[in-house]
């Protein structure tokens, strides 16, 4: 009877021990539950490549948002040399869950680089119990070749003067491995394009020399290729400053009354300040640099080739009113509050009359534009965009063609506007040029189209 009770016992202390086992296994799971994914650390370049130049704009990002990076490897690879870029261990979970490395300041001062082929190897792994405690890994291997020679550069055409606010044409050659080609003058960048010449390496970009620049700022011709190498070339130039307005305006009450309001019902991004004059700086200064933005944006989709053709049109009969590049200061009740720059043409007739395009081109936007009111854009190709503001009334459509005299609409005072009438304003590549010199058949010859004539 003794071995009888004694074995049901034993049964129960075992299953107890068995029983706490596992809860002890399932509780220890259930707290390092997440130390158990199977998810490898994430690597990716910043861009996709096939070639690379000295010291390449590449970046490099490693990131595991789980159990964090334990360590991270990169090697450069060619003919006979294996370099460890970078190799760094972490030295506990989760202290390091996204590491940024970049990879052509590494080059640049790690490797002797050489031209061919090579081999970008990176490996990492994260704190995951997997693979007995050693963790997740992730190996990314990139192909590509060492490009260490500039592309060729030849600016072909002459002598180029250029005026302050103005704008200009260079014709140059590129040989076949350039990518990207153009003009820099200070912070803007004014892309080539094909010149549809015999020699097809040739290409033309009019550039901008913004009125805002010092004249002595540098005007070059850059040509990159696939890896990032650049040619520079500095044309043959003279520029002619120029001495603008300025200009005092006297915010009324009334003007305040009219405008804010009416632009905010238009503009749902724009937040009331609580003060009419708080929401007009706002509205001055902000929004219109808003609206440029856009313009710029709506430049770089811009066909390559002119849509115009000769000289442009300054709206029939109109008196200037205000002058290109005015820099105003606004004030209100003997208090300067704001301080901007007029970037076009204020010019008037008659209320509600005809407005017509200046010249030839694509219709990009019709509607209320923030400081402008009811505006037209309209394309000319090449990044050339003219701007017809506080309309009454919009006659045409995005997306519609016209040709020039044609008419867009009615003149109004929508926007900021103190009064009916156009402002017309013209743009390069985003950044506001005199219309004058394109109100001007001969220069647009001399300084345009004679250029593209240079090699035909």
């Amino acid at each position: 009877m003794s071995k009888i009770n004694r074995t049901p016992r034993g049964v129960s202390i075992l299953g107890i021990l068995f029983l706490l086992v596992v809860v002890g296994l399932v509780a220890g799971f259930a707290v390092t539950y997440k130390r158990w994914e199977g998810q490898p650390p994430a690597v990716a370049f910043d861009h996709d490549f096939k070639a690379l130049g000295r010291a390449p704009a590449l970046h490099l990002k490693v990131e595991d948002p789980g159990n964090g990076l334990r360590q991270v490897t990169i090697r450069l690879k060619q003919k006979d040399q294996d370099v460890v870029l970078a190799d760094e261990s972490f030295d506990r979970p989760g202290a390091e869950k996204s590491r940024t490395y970049d990879i052509g300041k590494l080059i640049a001062e790690k490797s002797k680089v050489q031209e061919g082929p090579a081999s970008l190897s990176v490996s990492a792994t994260d704190y995951a119990f997997r693979s007995f405690f050693g963790g997740n890994r992730n190996e990314v291997s990139k192909d590509f070749k060492f490009d260490i020679y500039p592309p060729h550069l030849e600016v072909l055409s002459g002598q180029h003067y250029i005026n302050q606010g103005g704008s200009e044409c260079v014709l140059y050659r590129v040989s076949d491995d350039t990518e990207v080609s153009g003009v820099q003058v200070g912070p803007h960048f004014f892309p080539g394009f094909p010149a549809n010449l015999p020699d097809k390496n040739v290409r033309f970009s009019l550039f901008a020399f913004a009125y805002d620049l010092p004249a002595d700022t540098p005007v070059k011709v850059v040509a990159r290729d696939a890896a990032g190498n650049q040619a520079e070339a500095r044309p043959w130039q003279k520029v002619f400053p120029r001495a603008f307005r300025s200009r005092e305006i006297v915010l009324e009450d009334s003007f305040l009354q009219k405008v804010v309001p009416e632009i905010m019902s238009h503009t749902p991004g724009i937040e009331d300040q609580g003060d009419l004059v708080k929401t007009f700086v706002e509205i001055n200064s902000g929004l219109r640099r808003q609206n440029h933005a856009t313009i710029a944006k709506l430049a770089m989709e811009s066909p390559a080739k002119f849509l115009w053709n000769d000289a442009f049109l300054q709206l029939s009969n109109s008196k200037v009113e205000s002058l290109f590049a005015d820099r105003r200061t606004y004030v209100y009740q003997g208090k300067k509050v704001d301080q901007q720059d007029h970037v076009g043409f204020d010019l008037s007739v008659v209320q509600r009359t005809p407005i017509e395009a200046a010249n030839d081109g694509k219709v990009v936007l019709a509607d209320y534009f923030g400081i402008y009111g009811n505006t037209v854009l309209i394309d000319h190709g090449t990044g050339l965009i003219s701007l017809y503001a506080h309309m009454s009334s919009i006659d045409v459509k995005p997306g519609q063609m016209v040709k020039k005299k044609e008419v867009l609409g009615r003149s109004g005072a929508t926007g900021l506007a103190g009064g009916d009438h156009l402002h017309f304003g013209l743009f390069l590549q985003g950044v506001p040029i005199n219309p004058t010199e394109w109100w001007d058949a001969k220069w647009i010859k001399e300084h345009v189209l004679d250029r593209l004539k240079v090699l035909s």
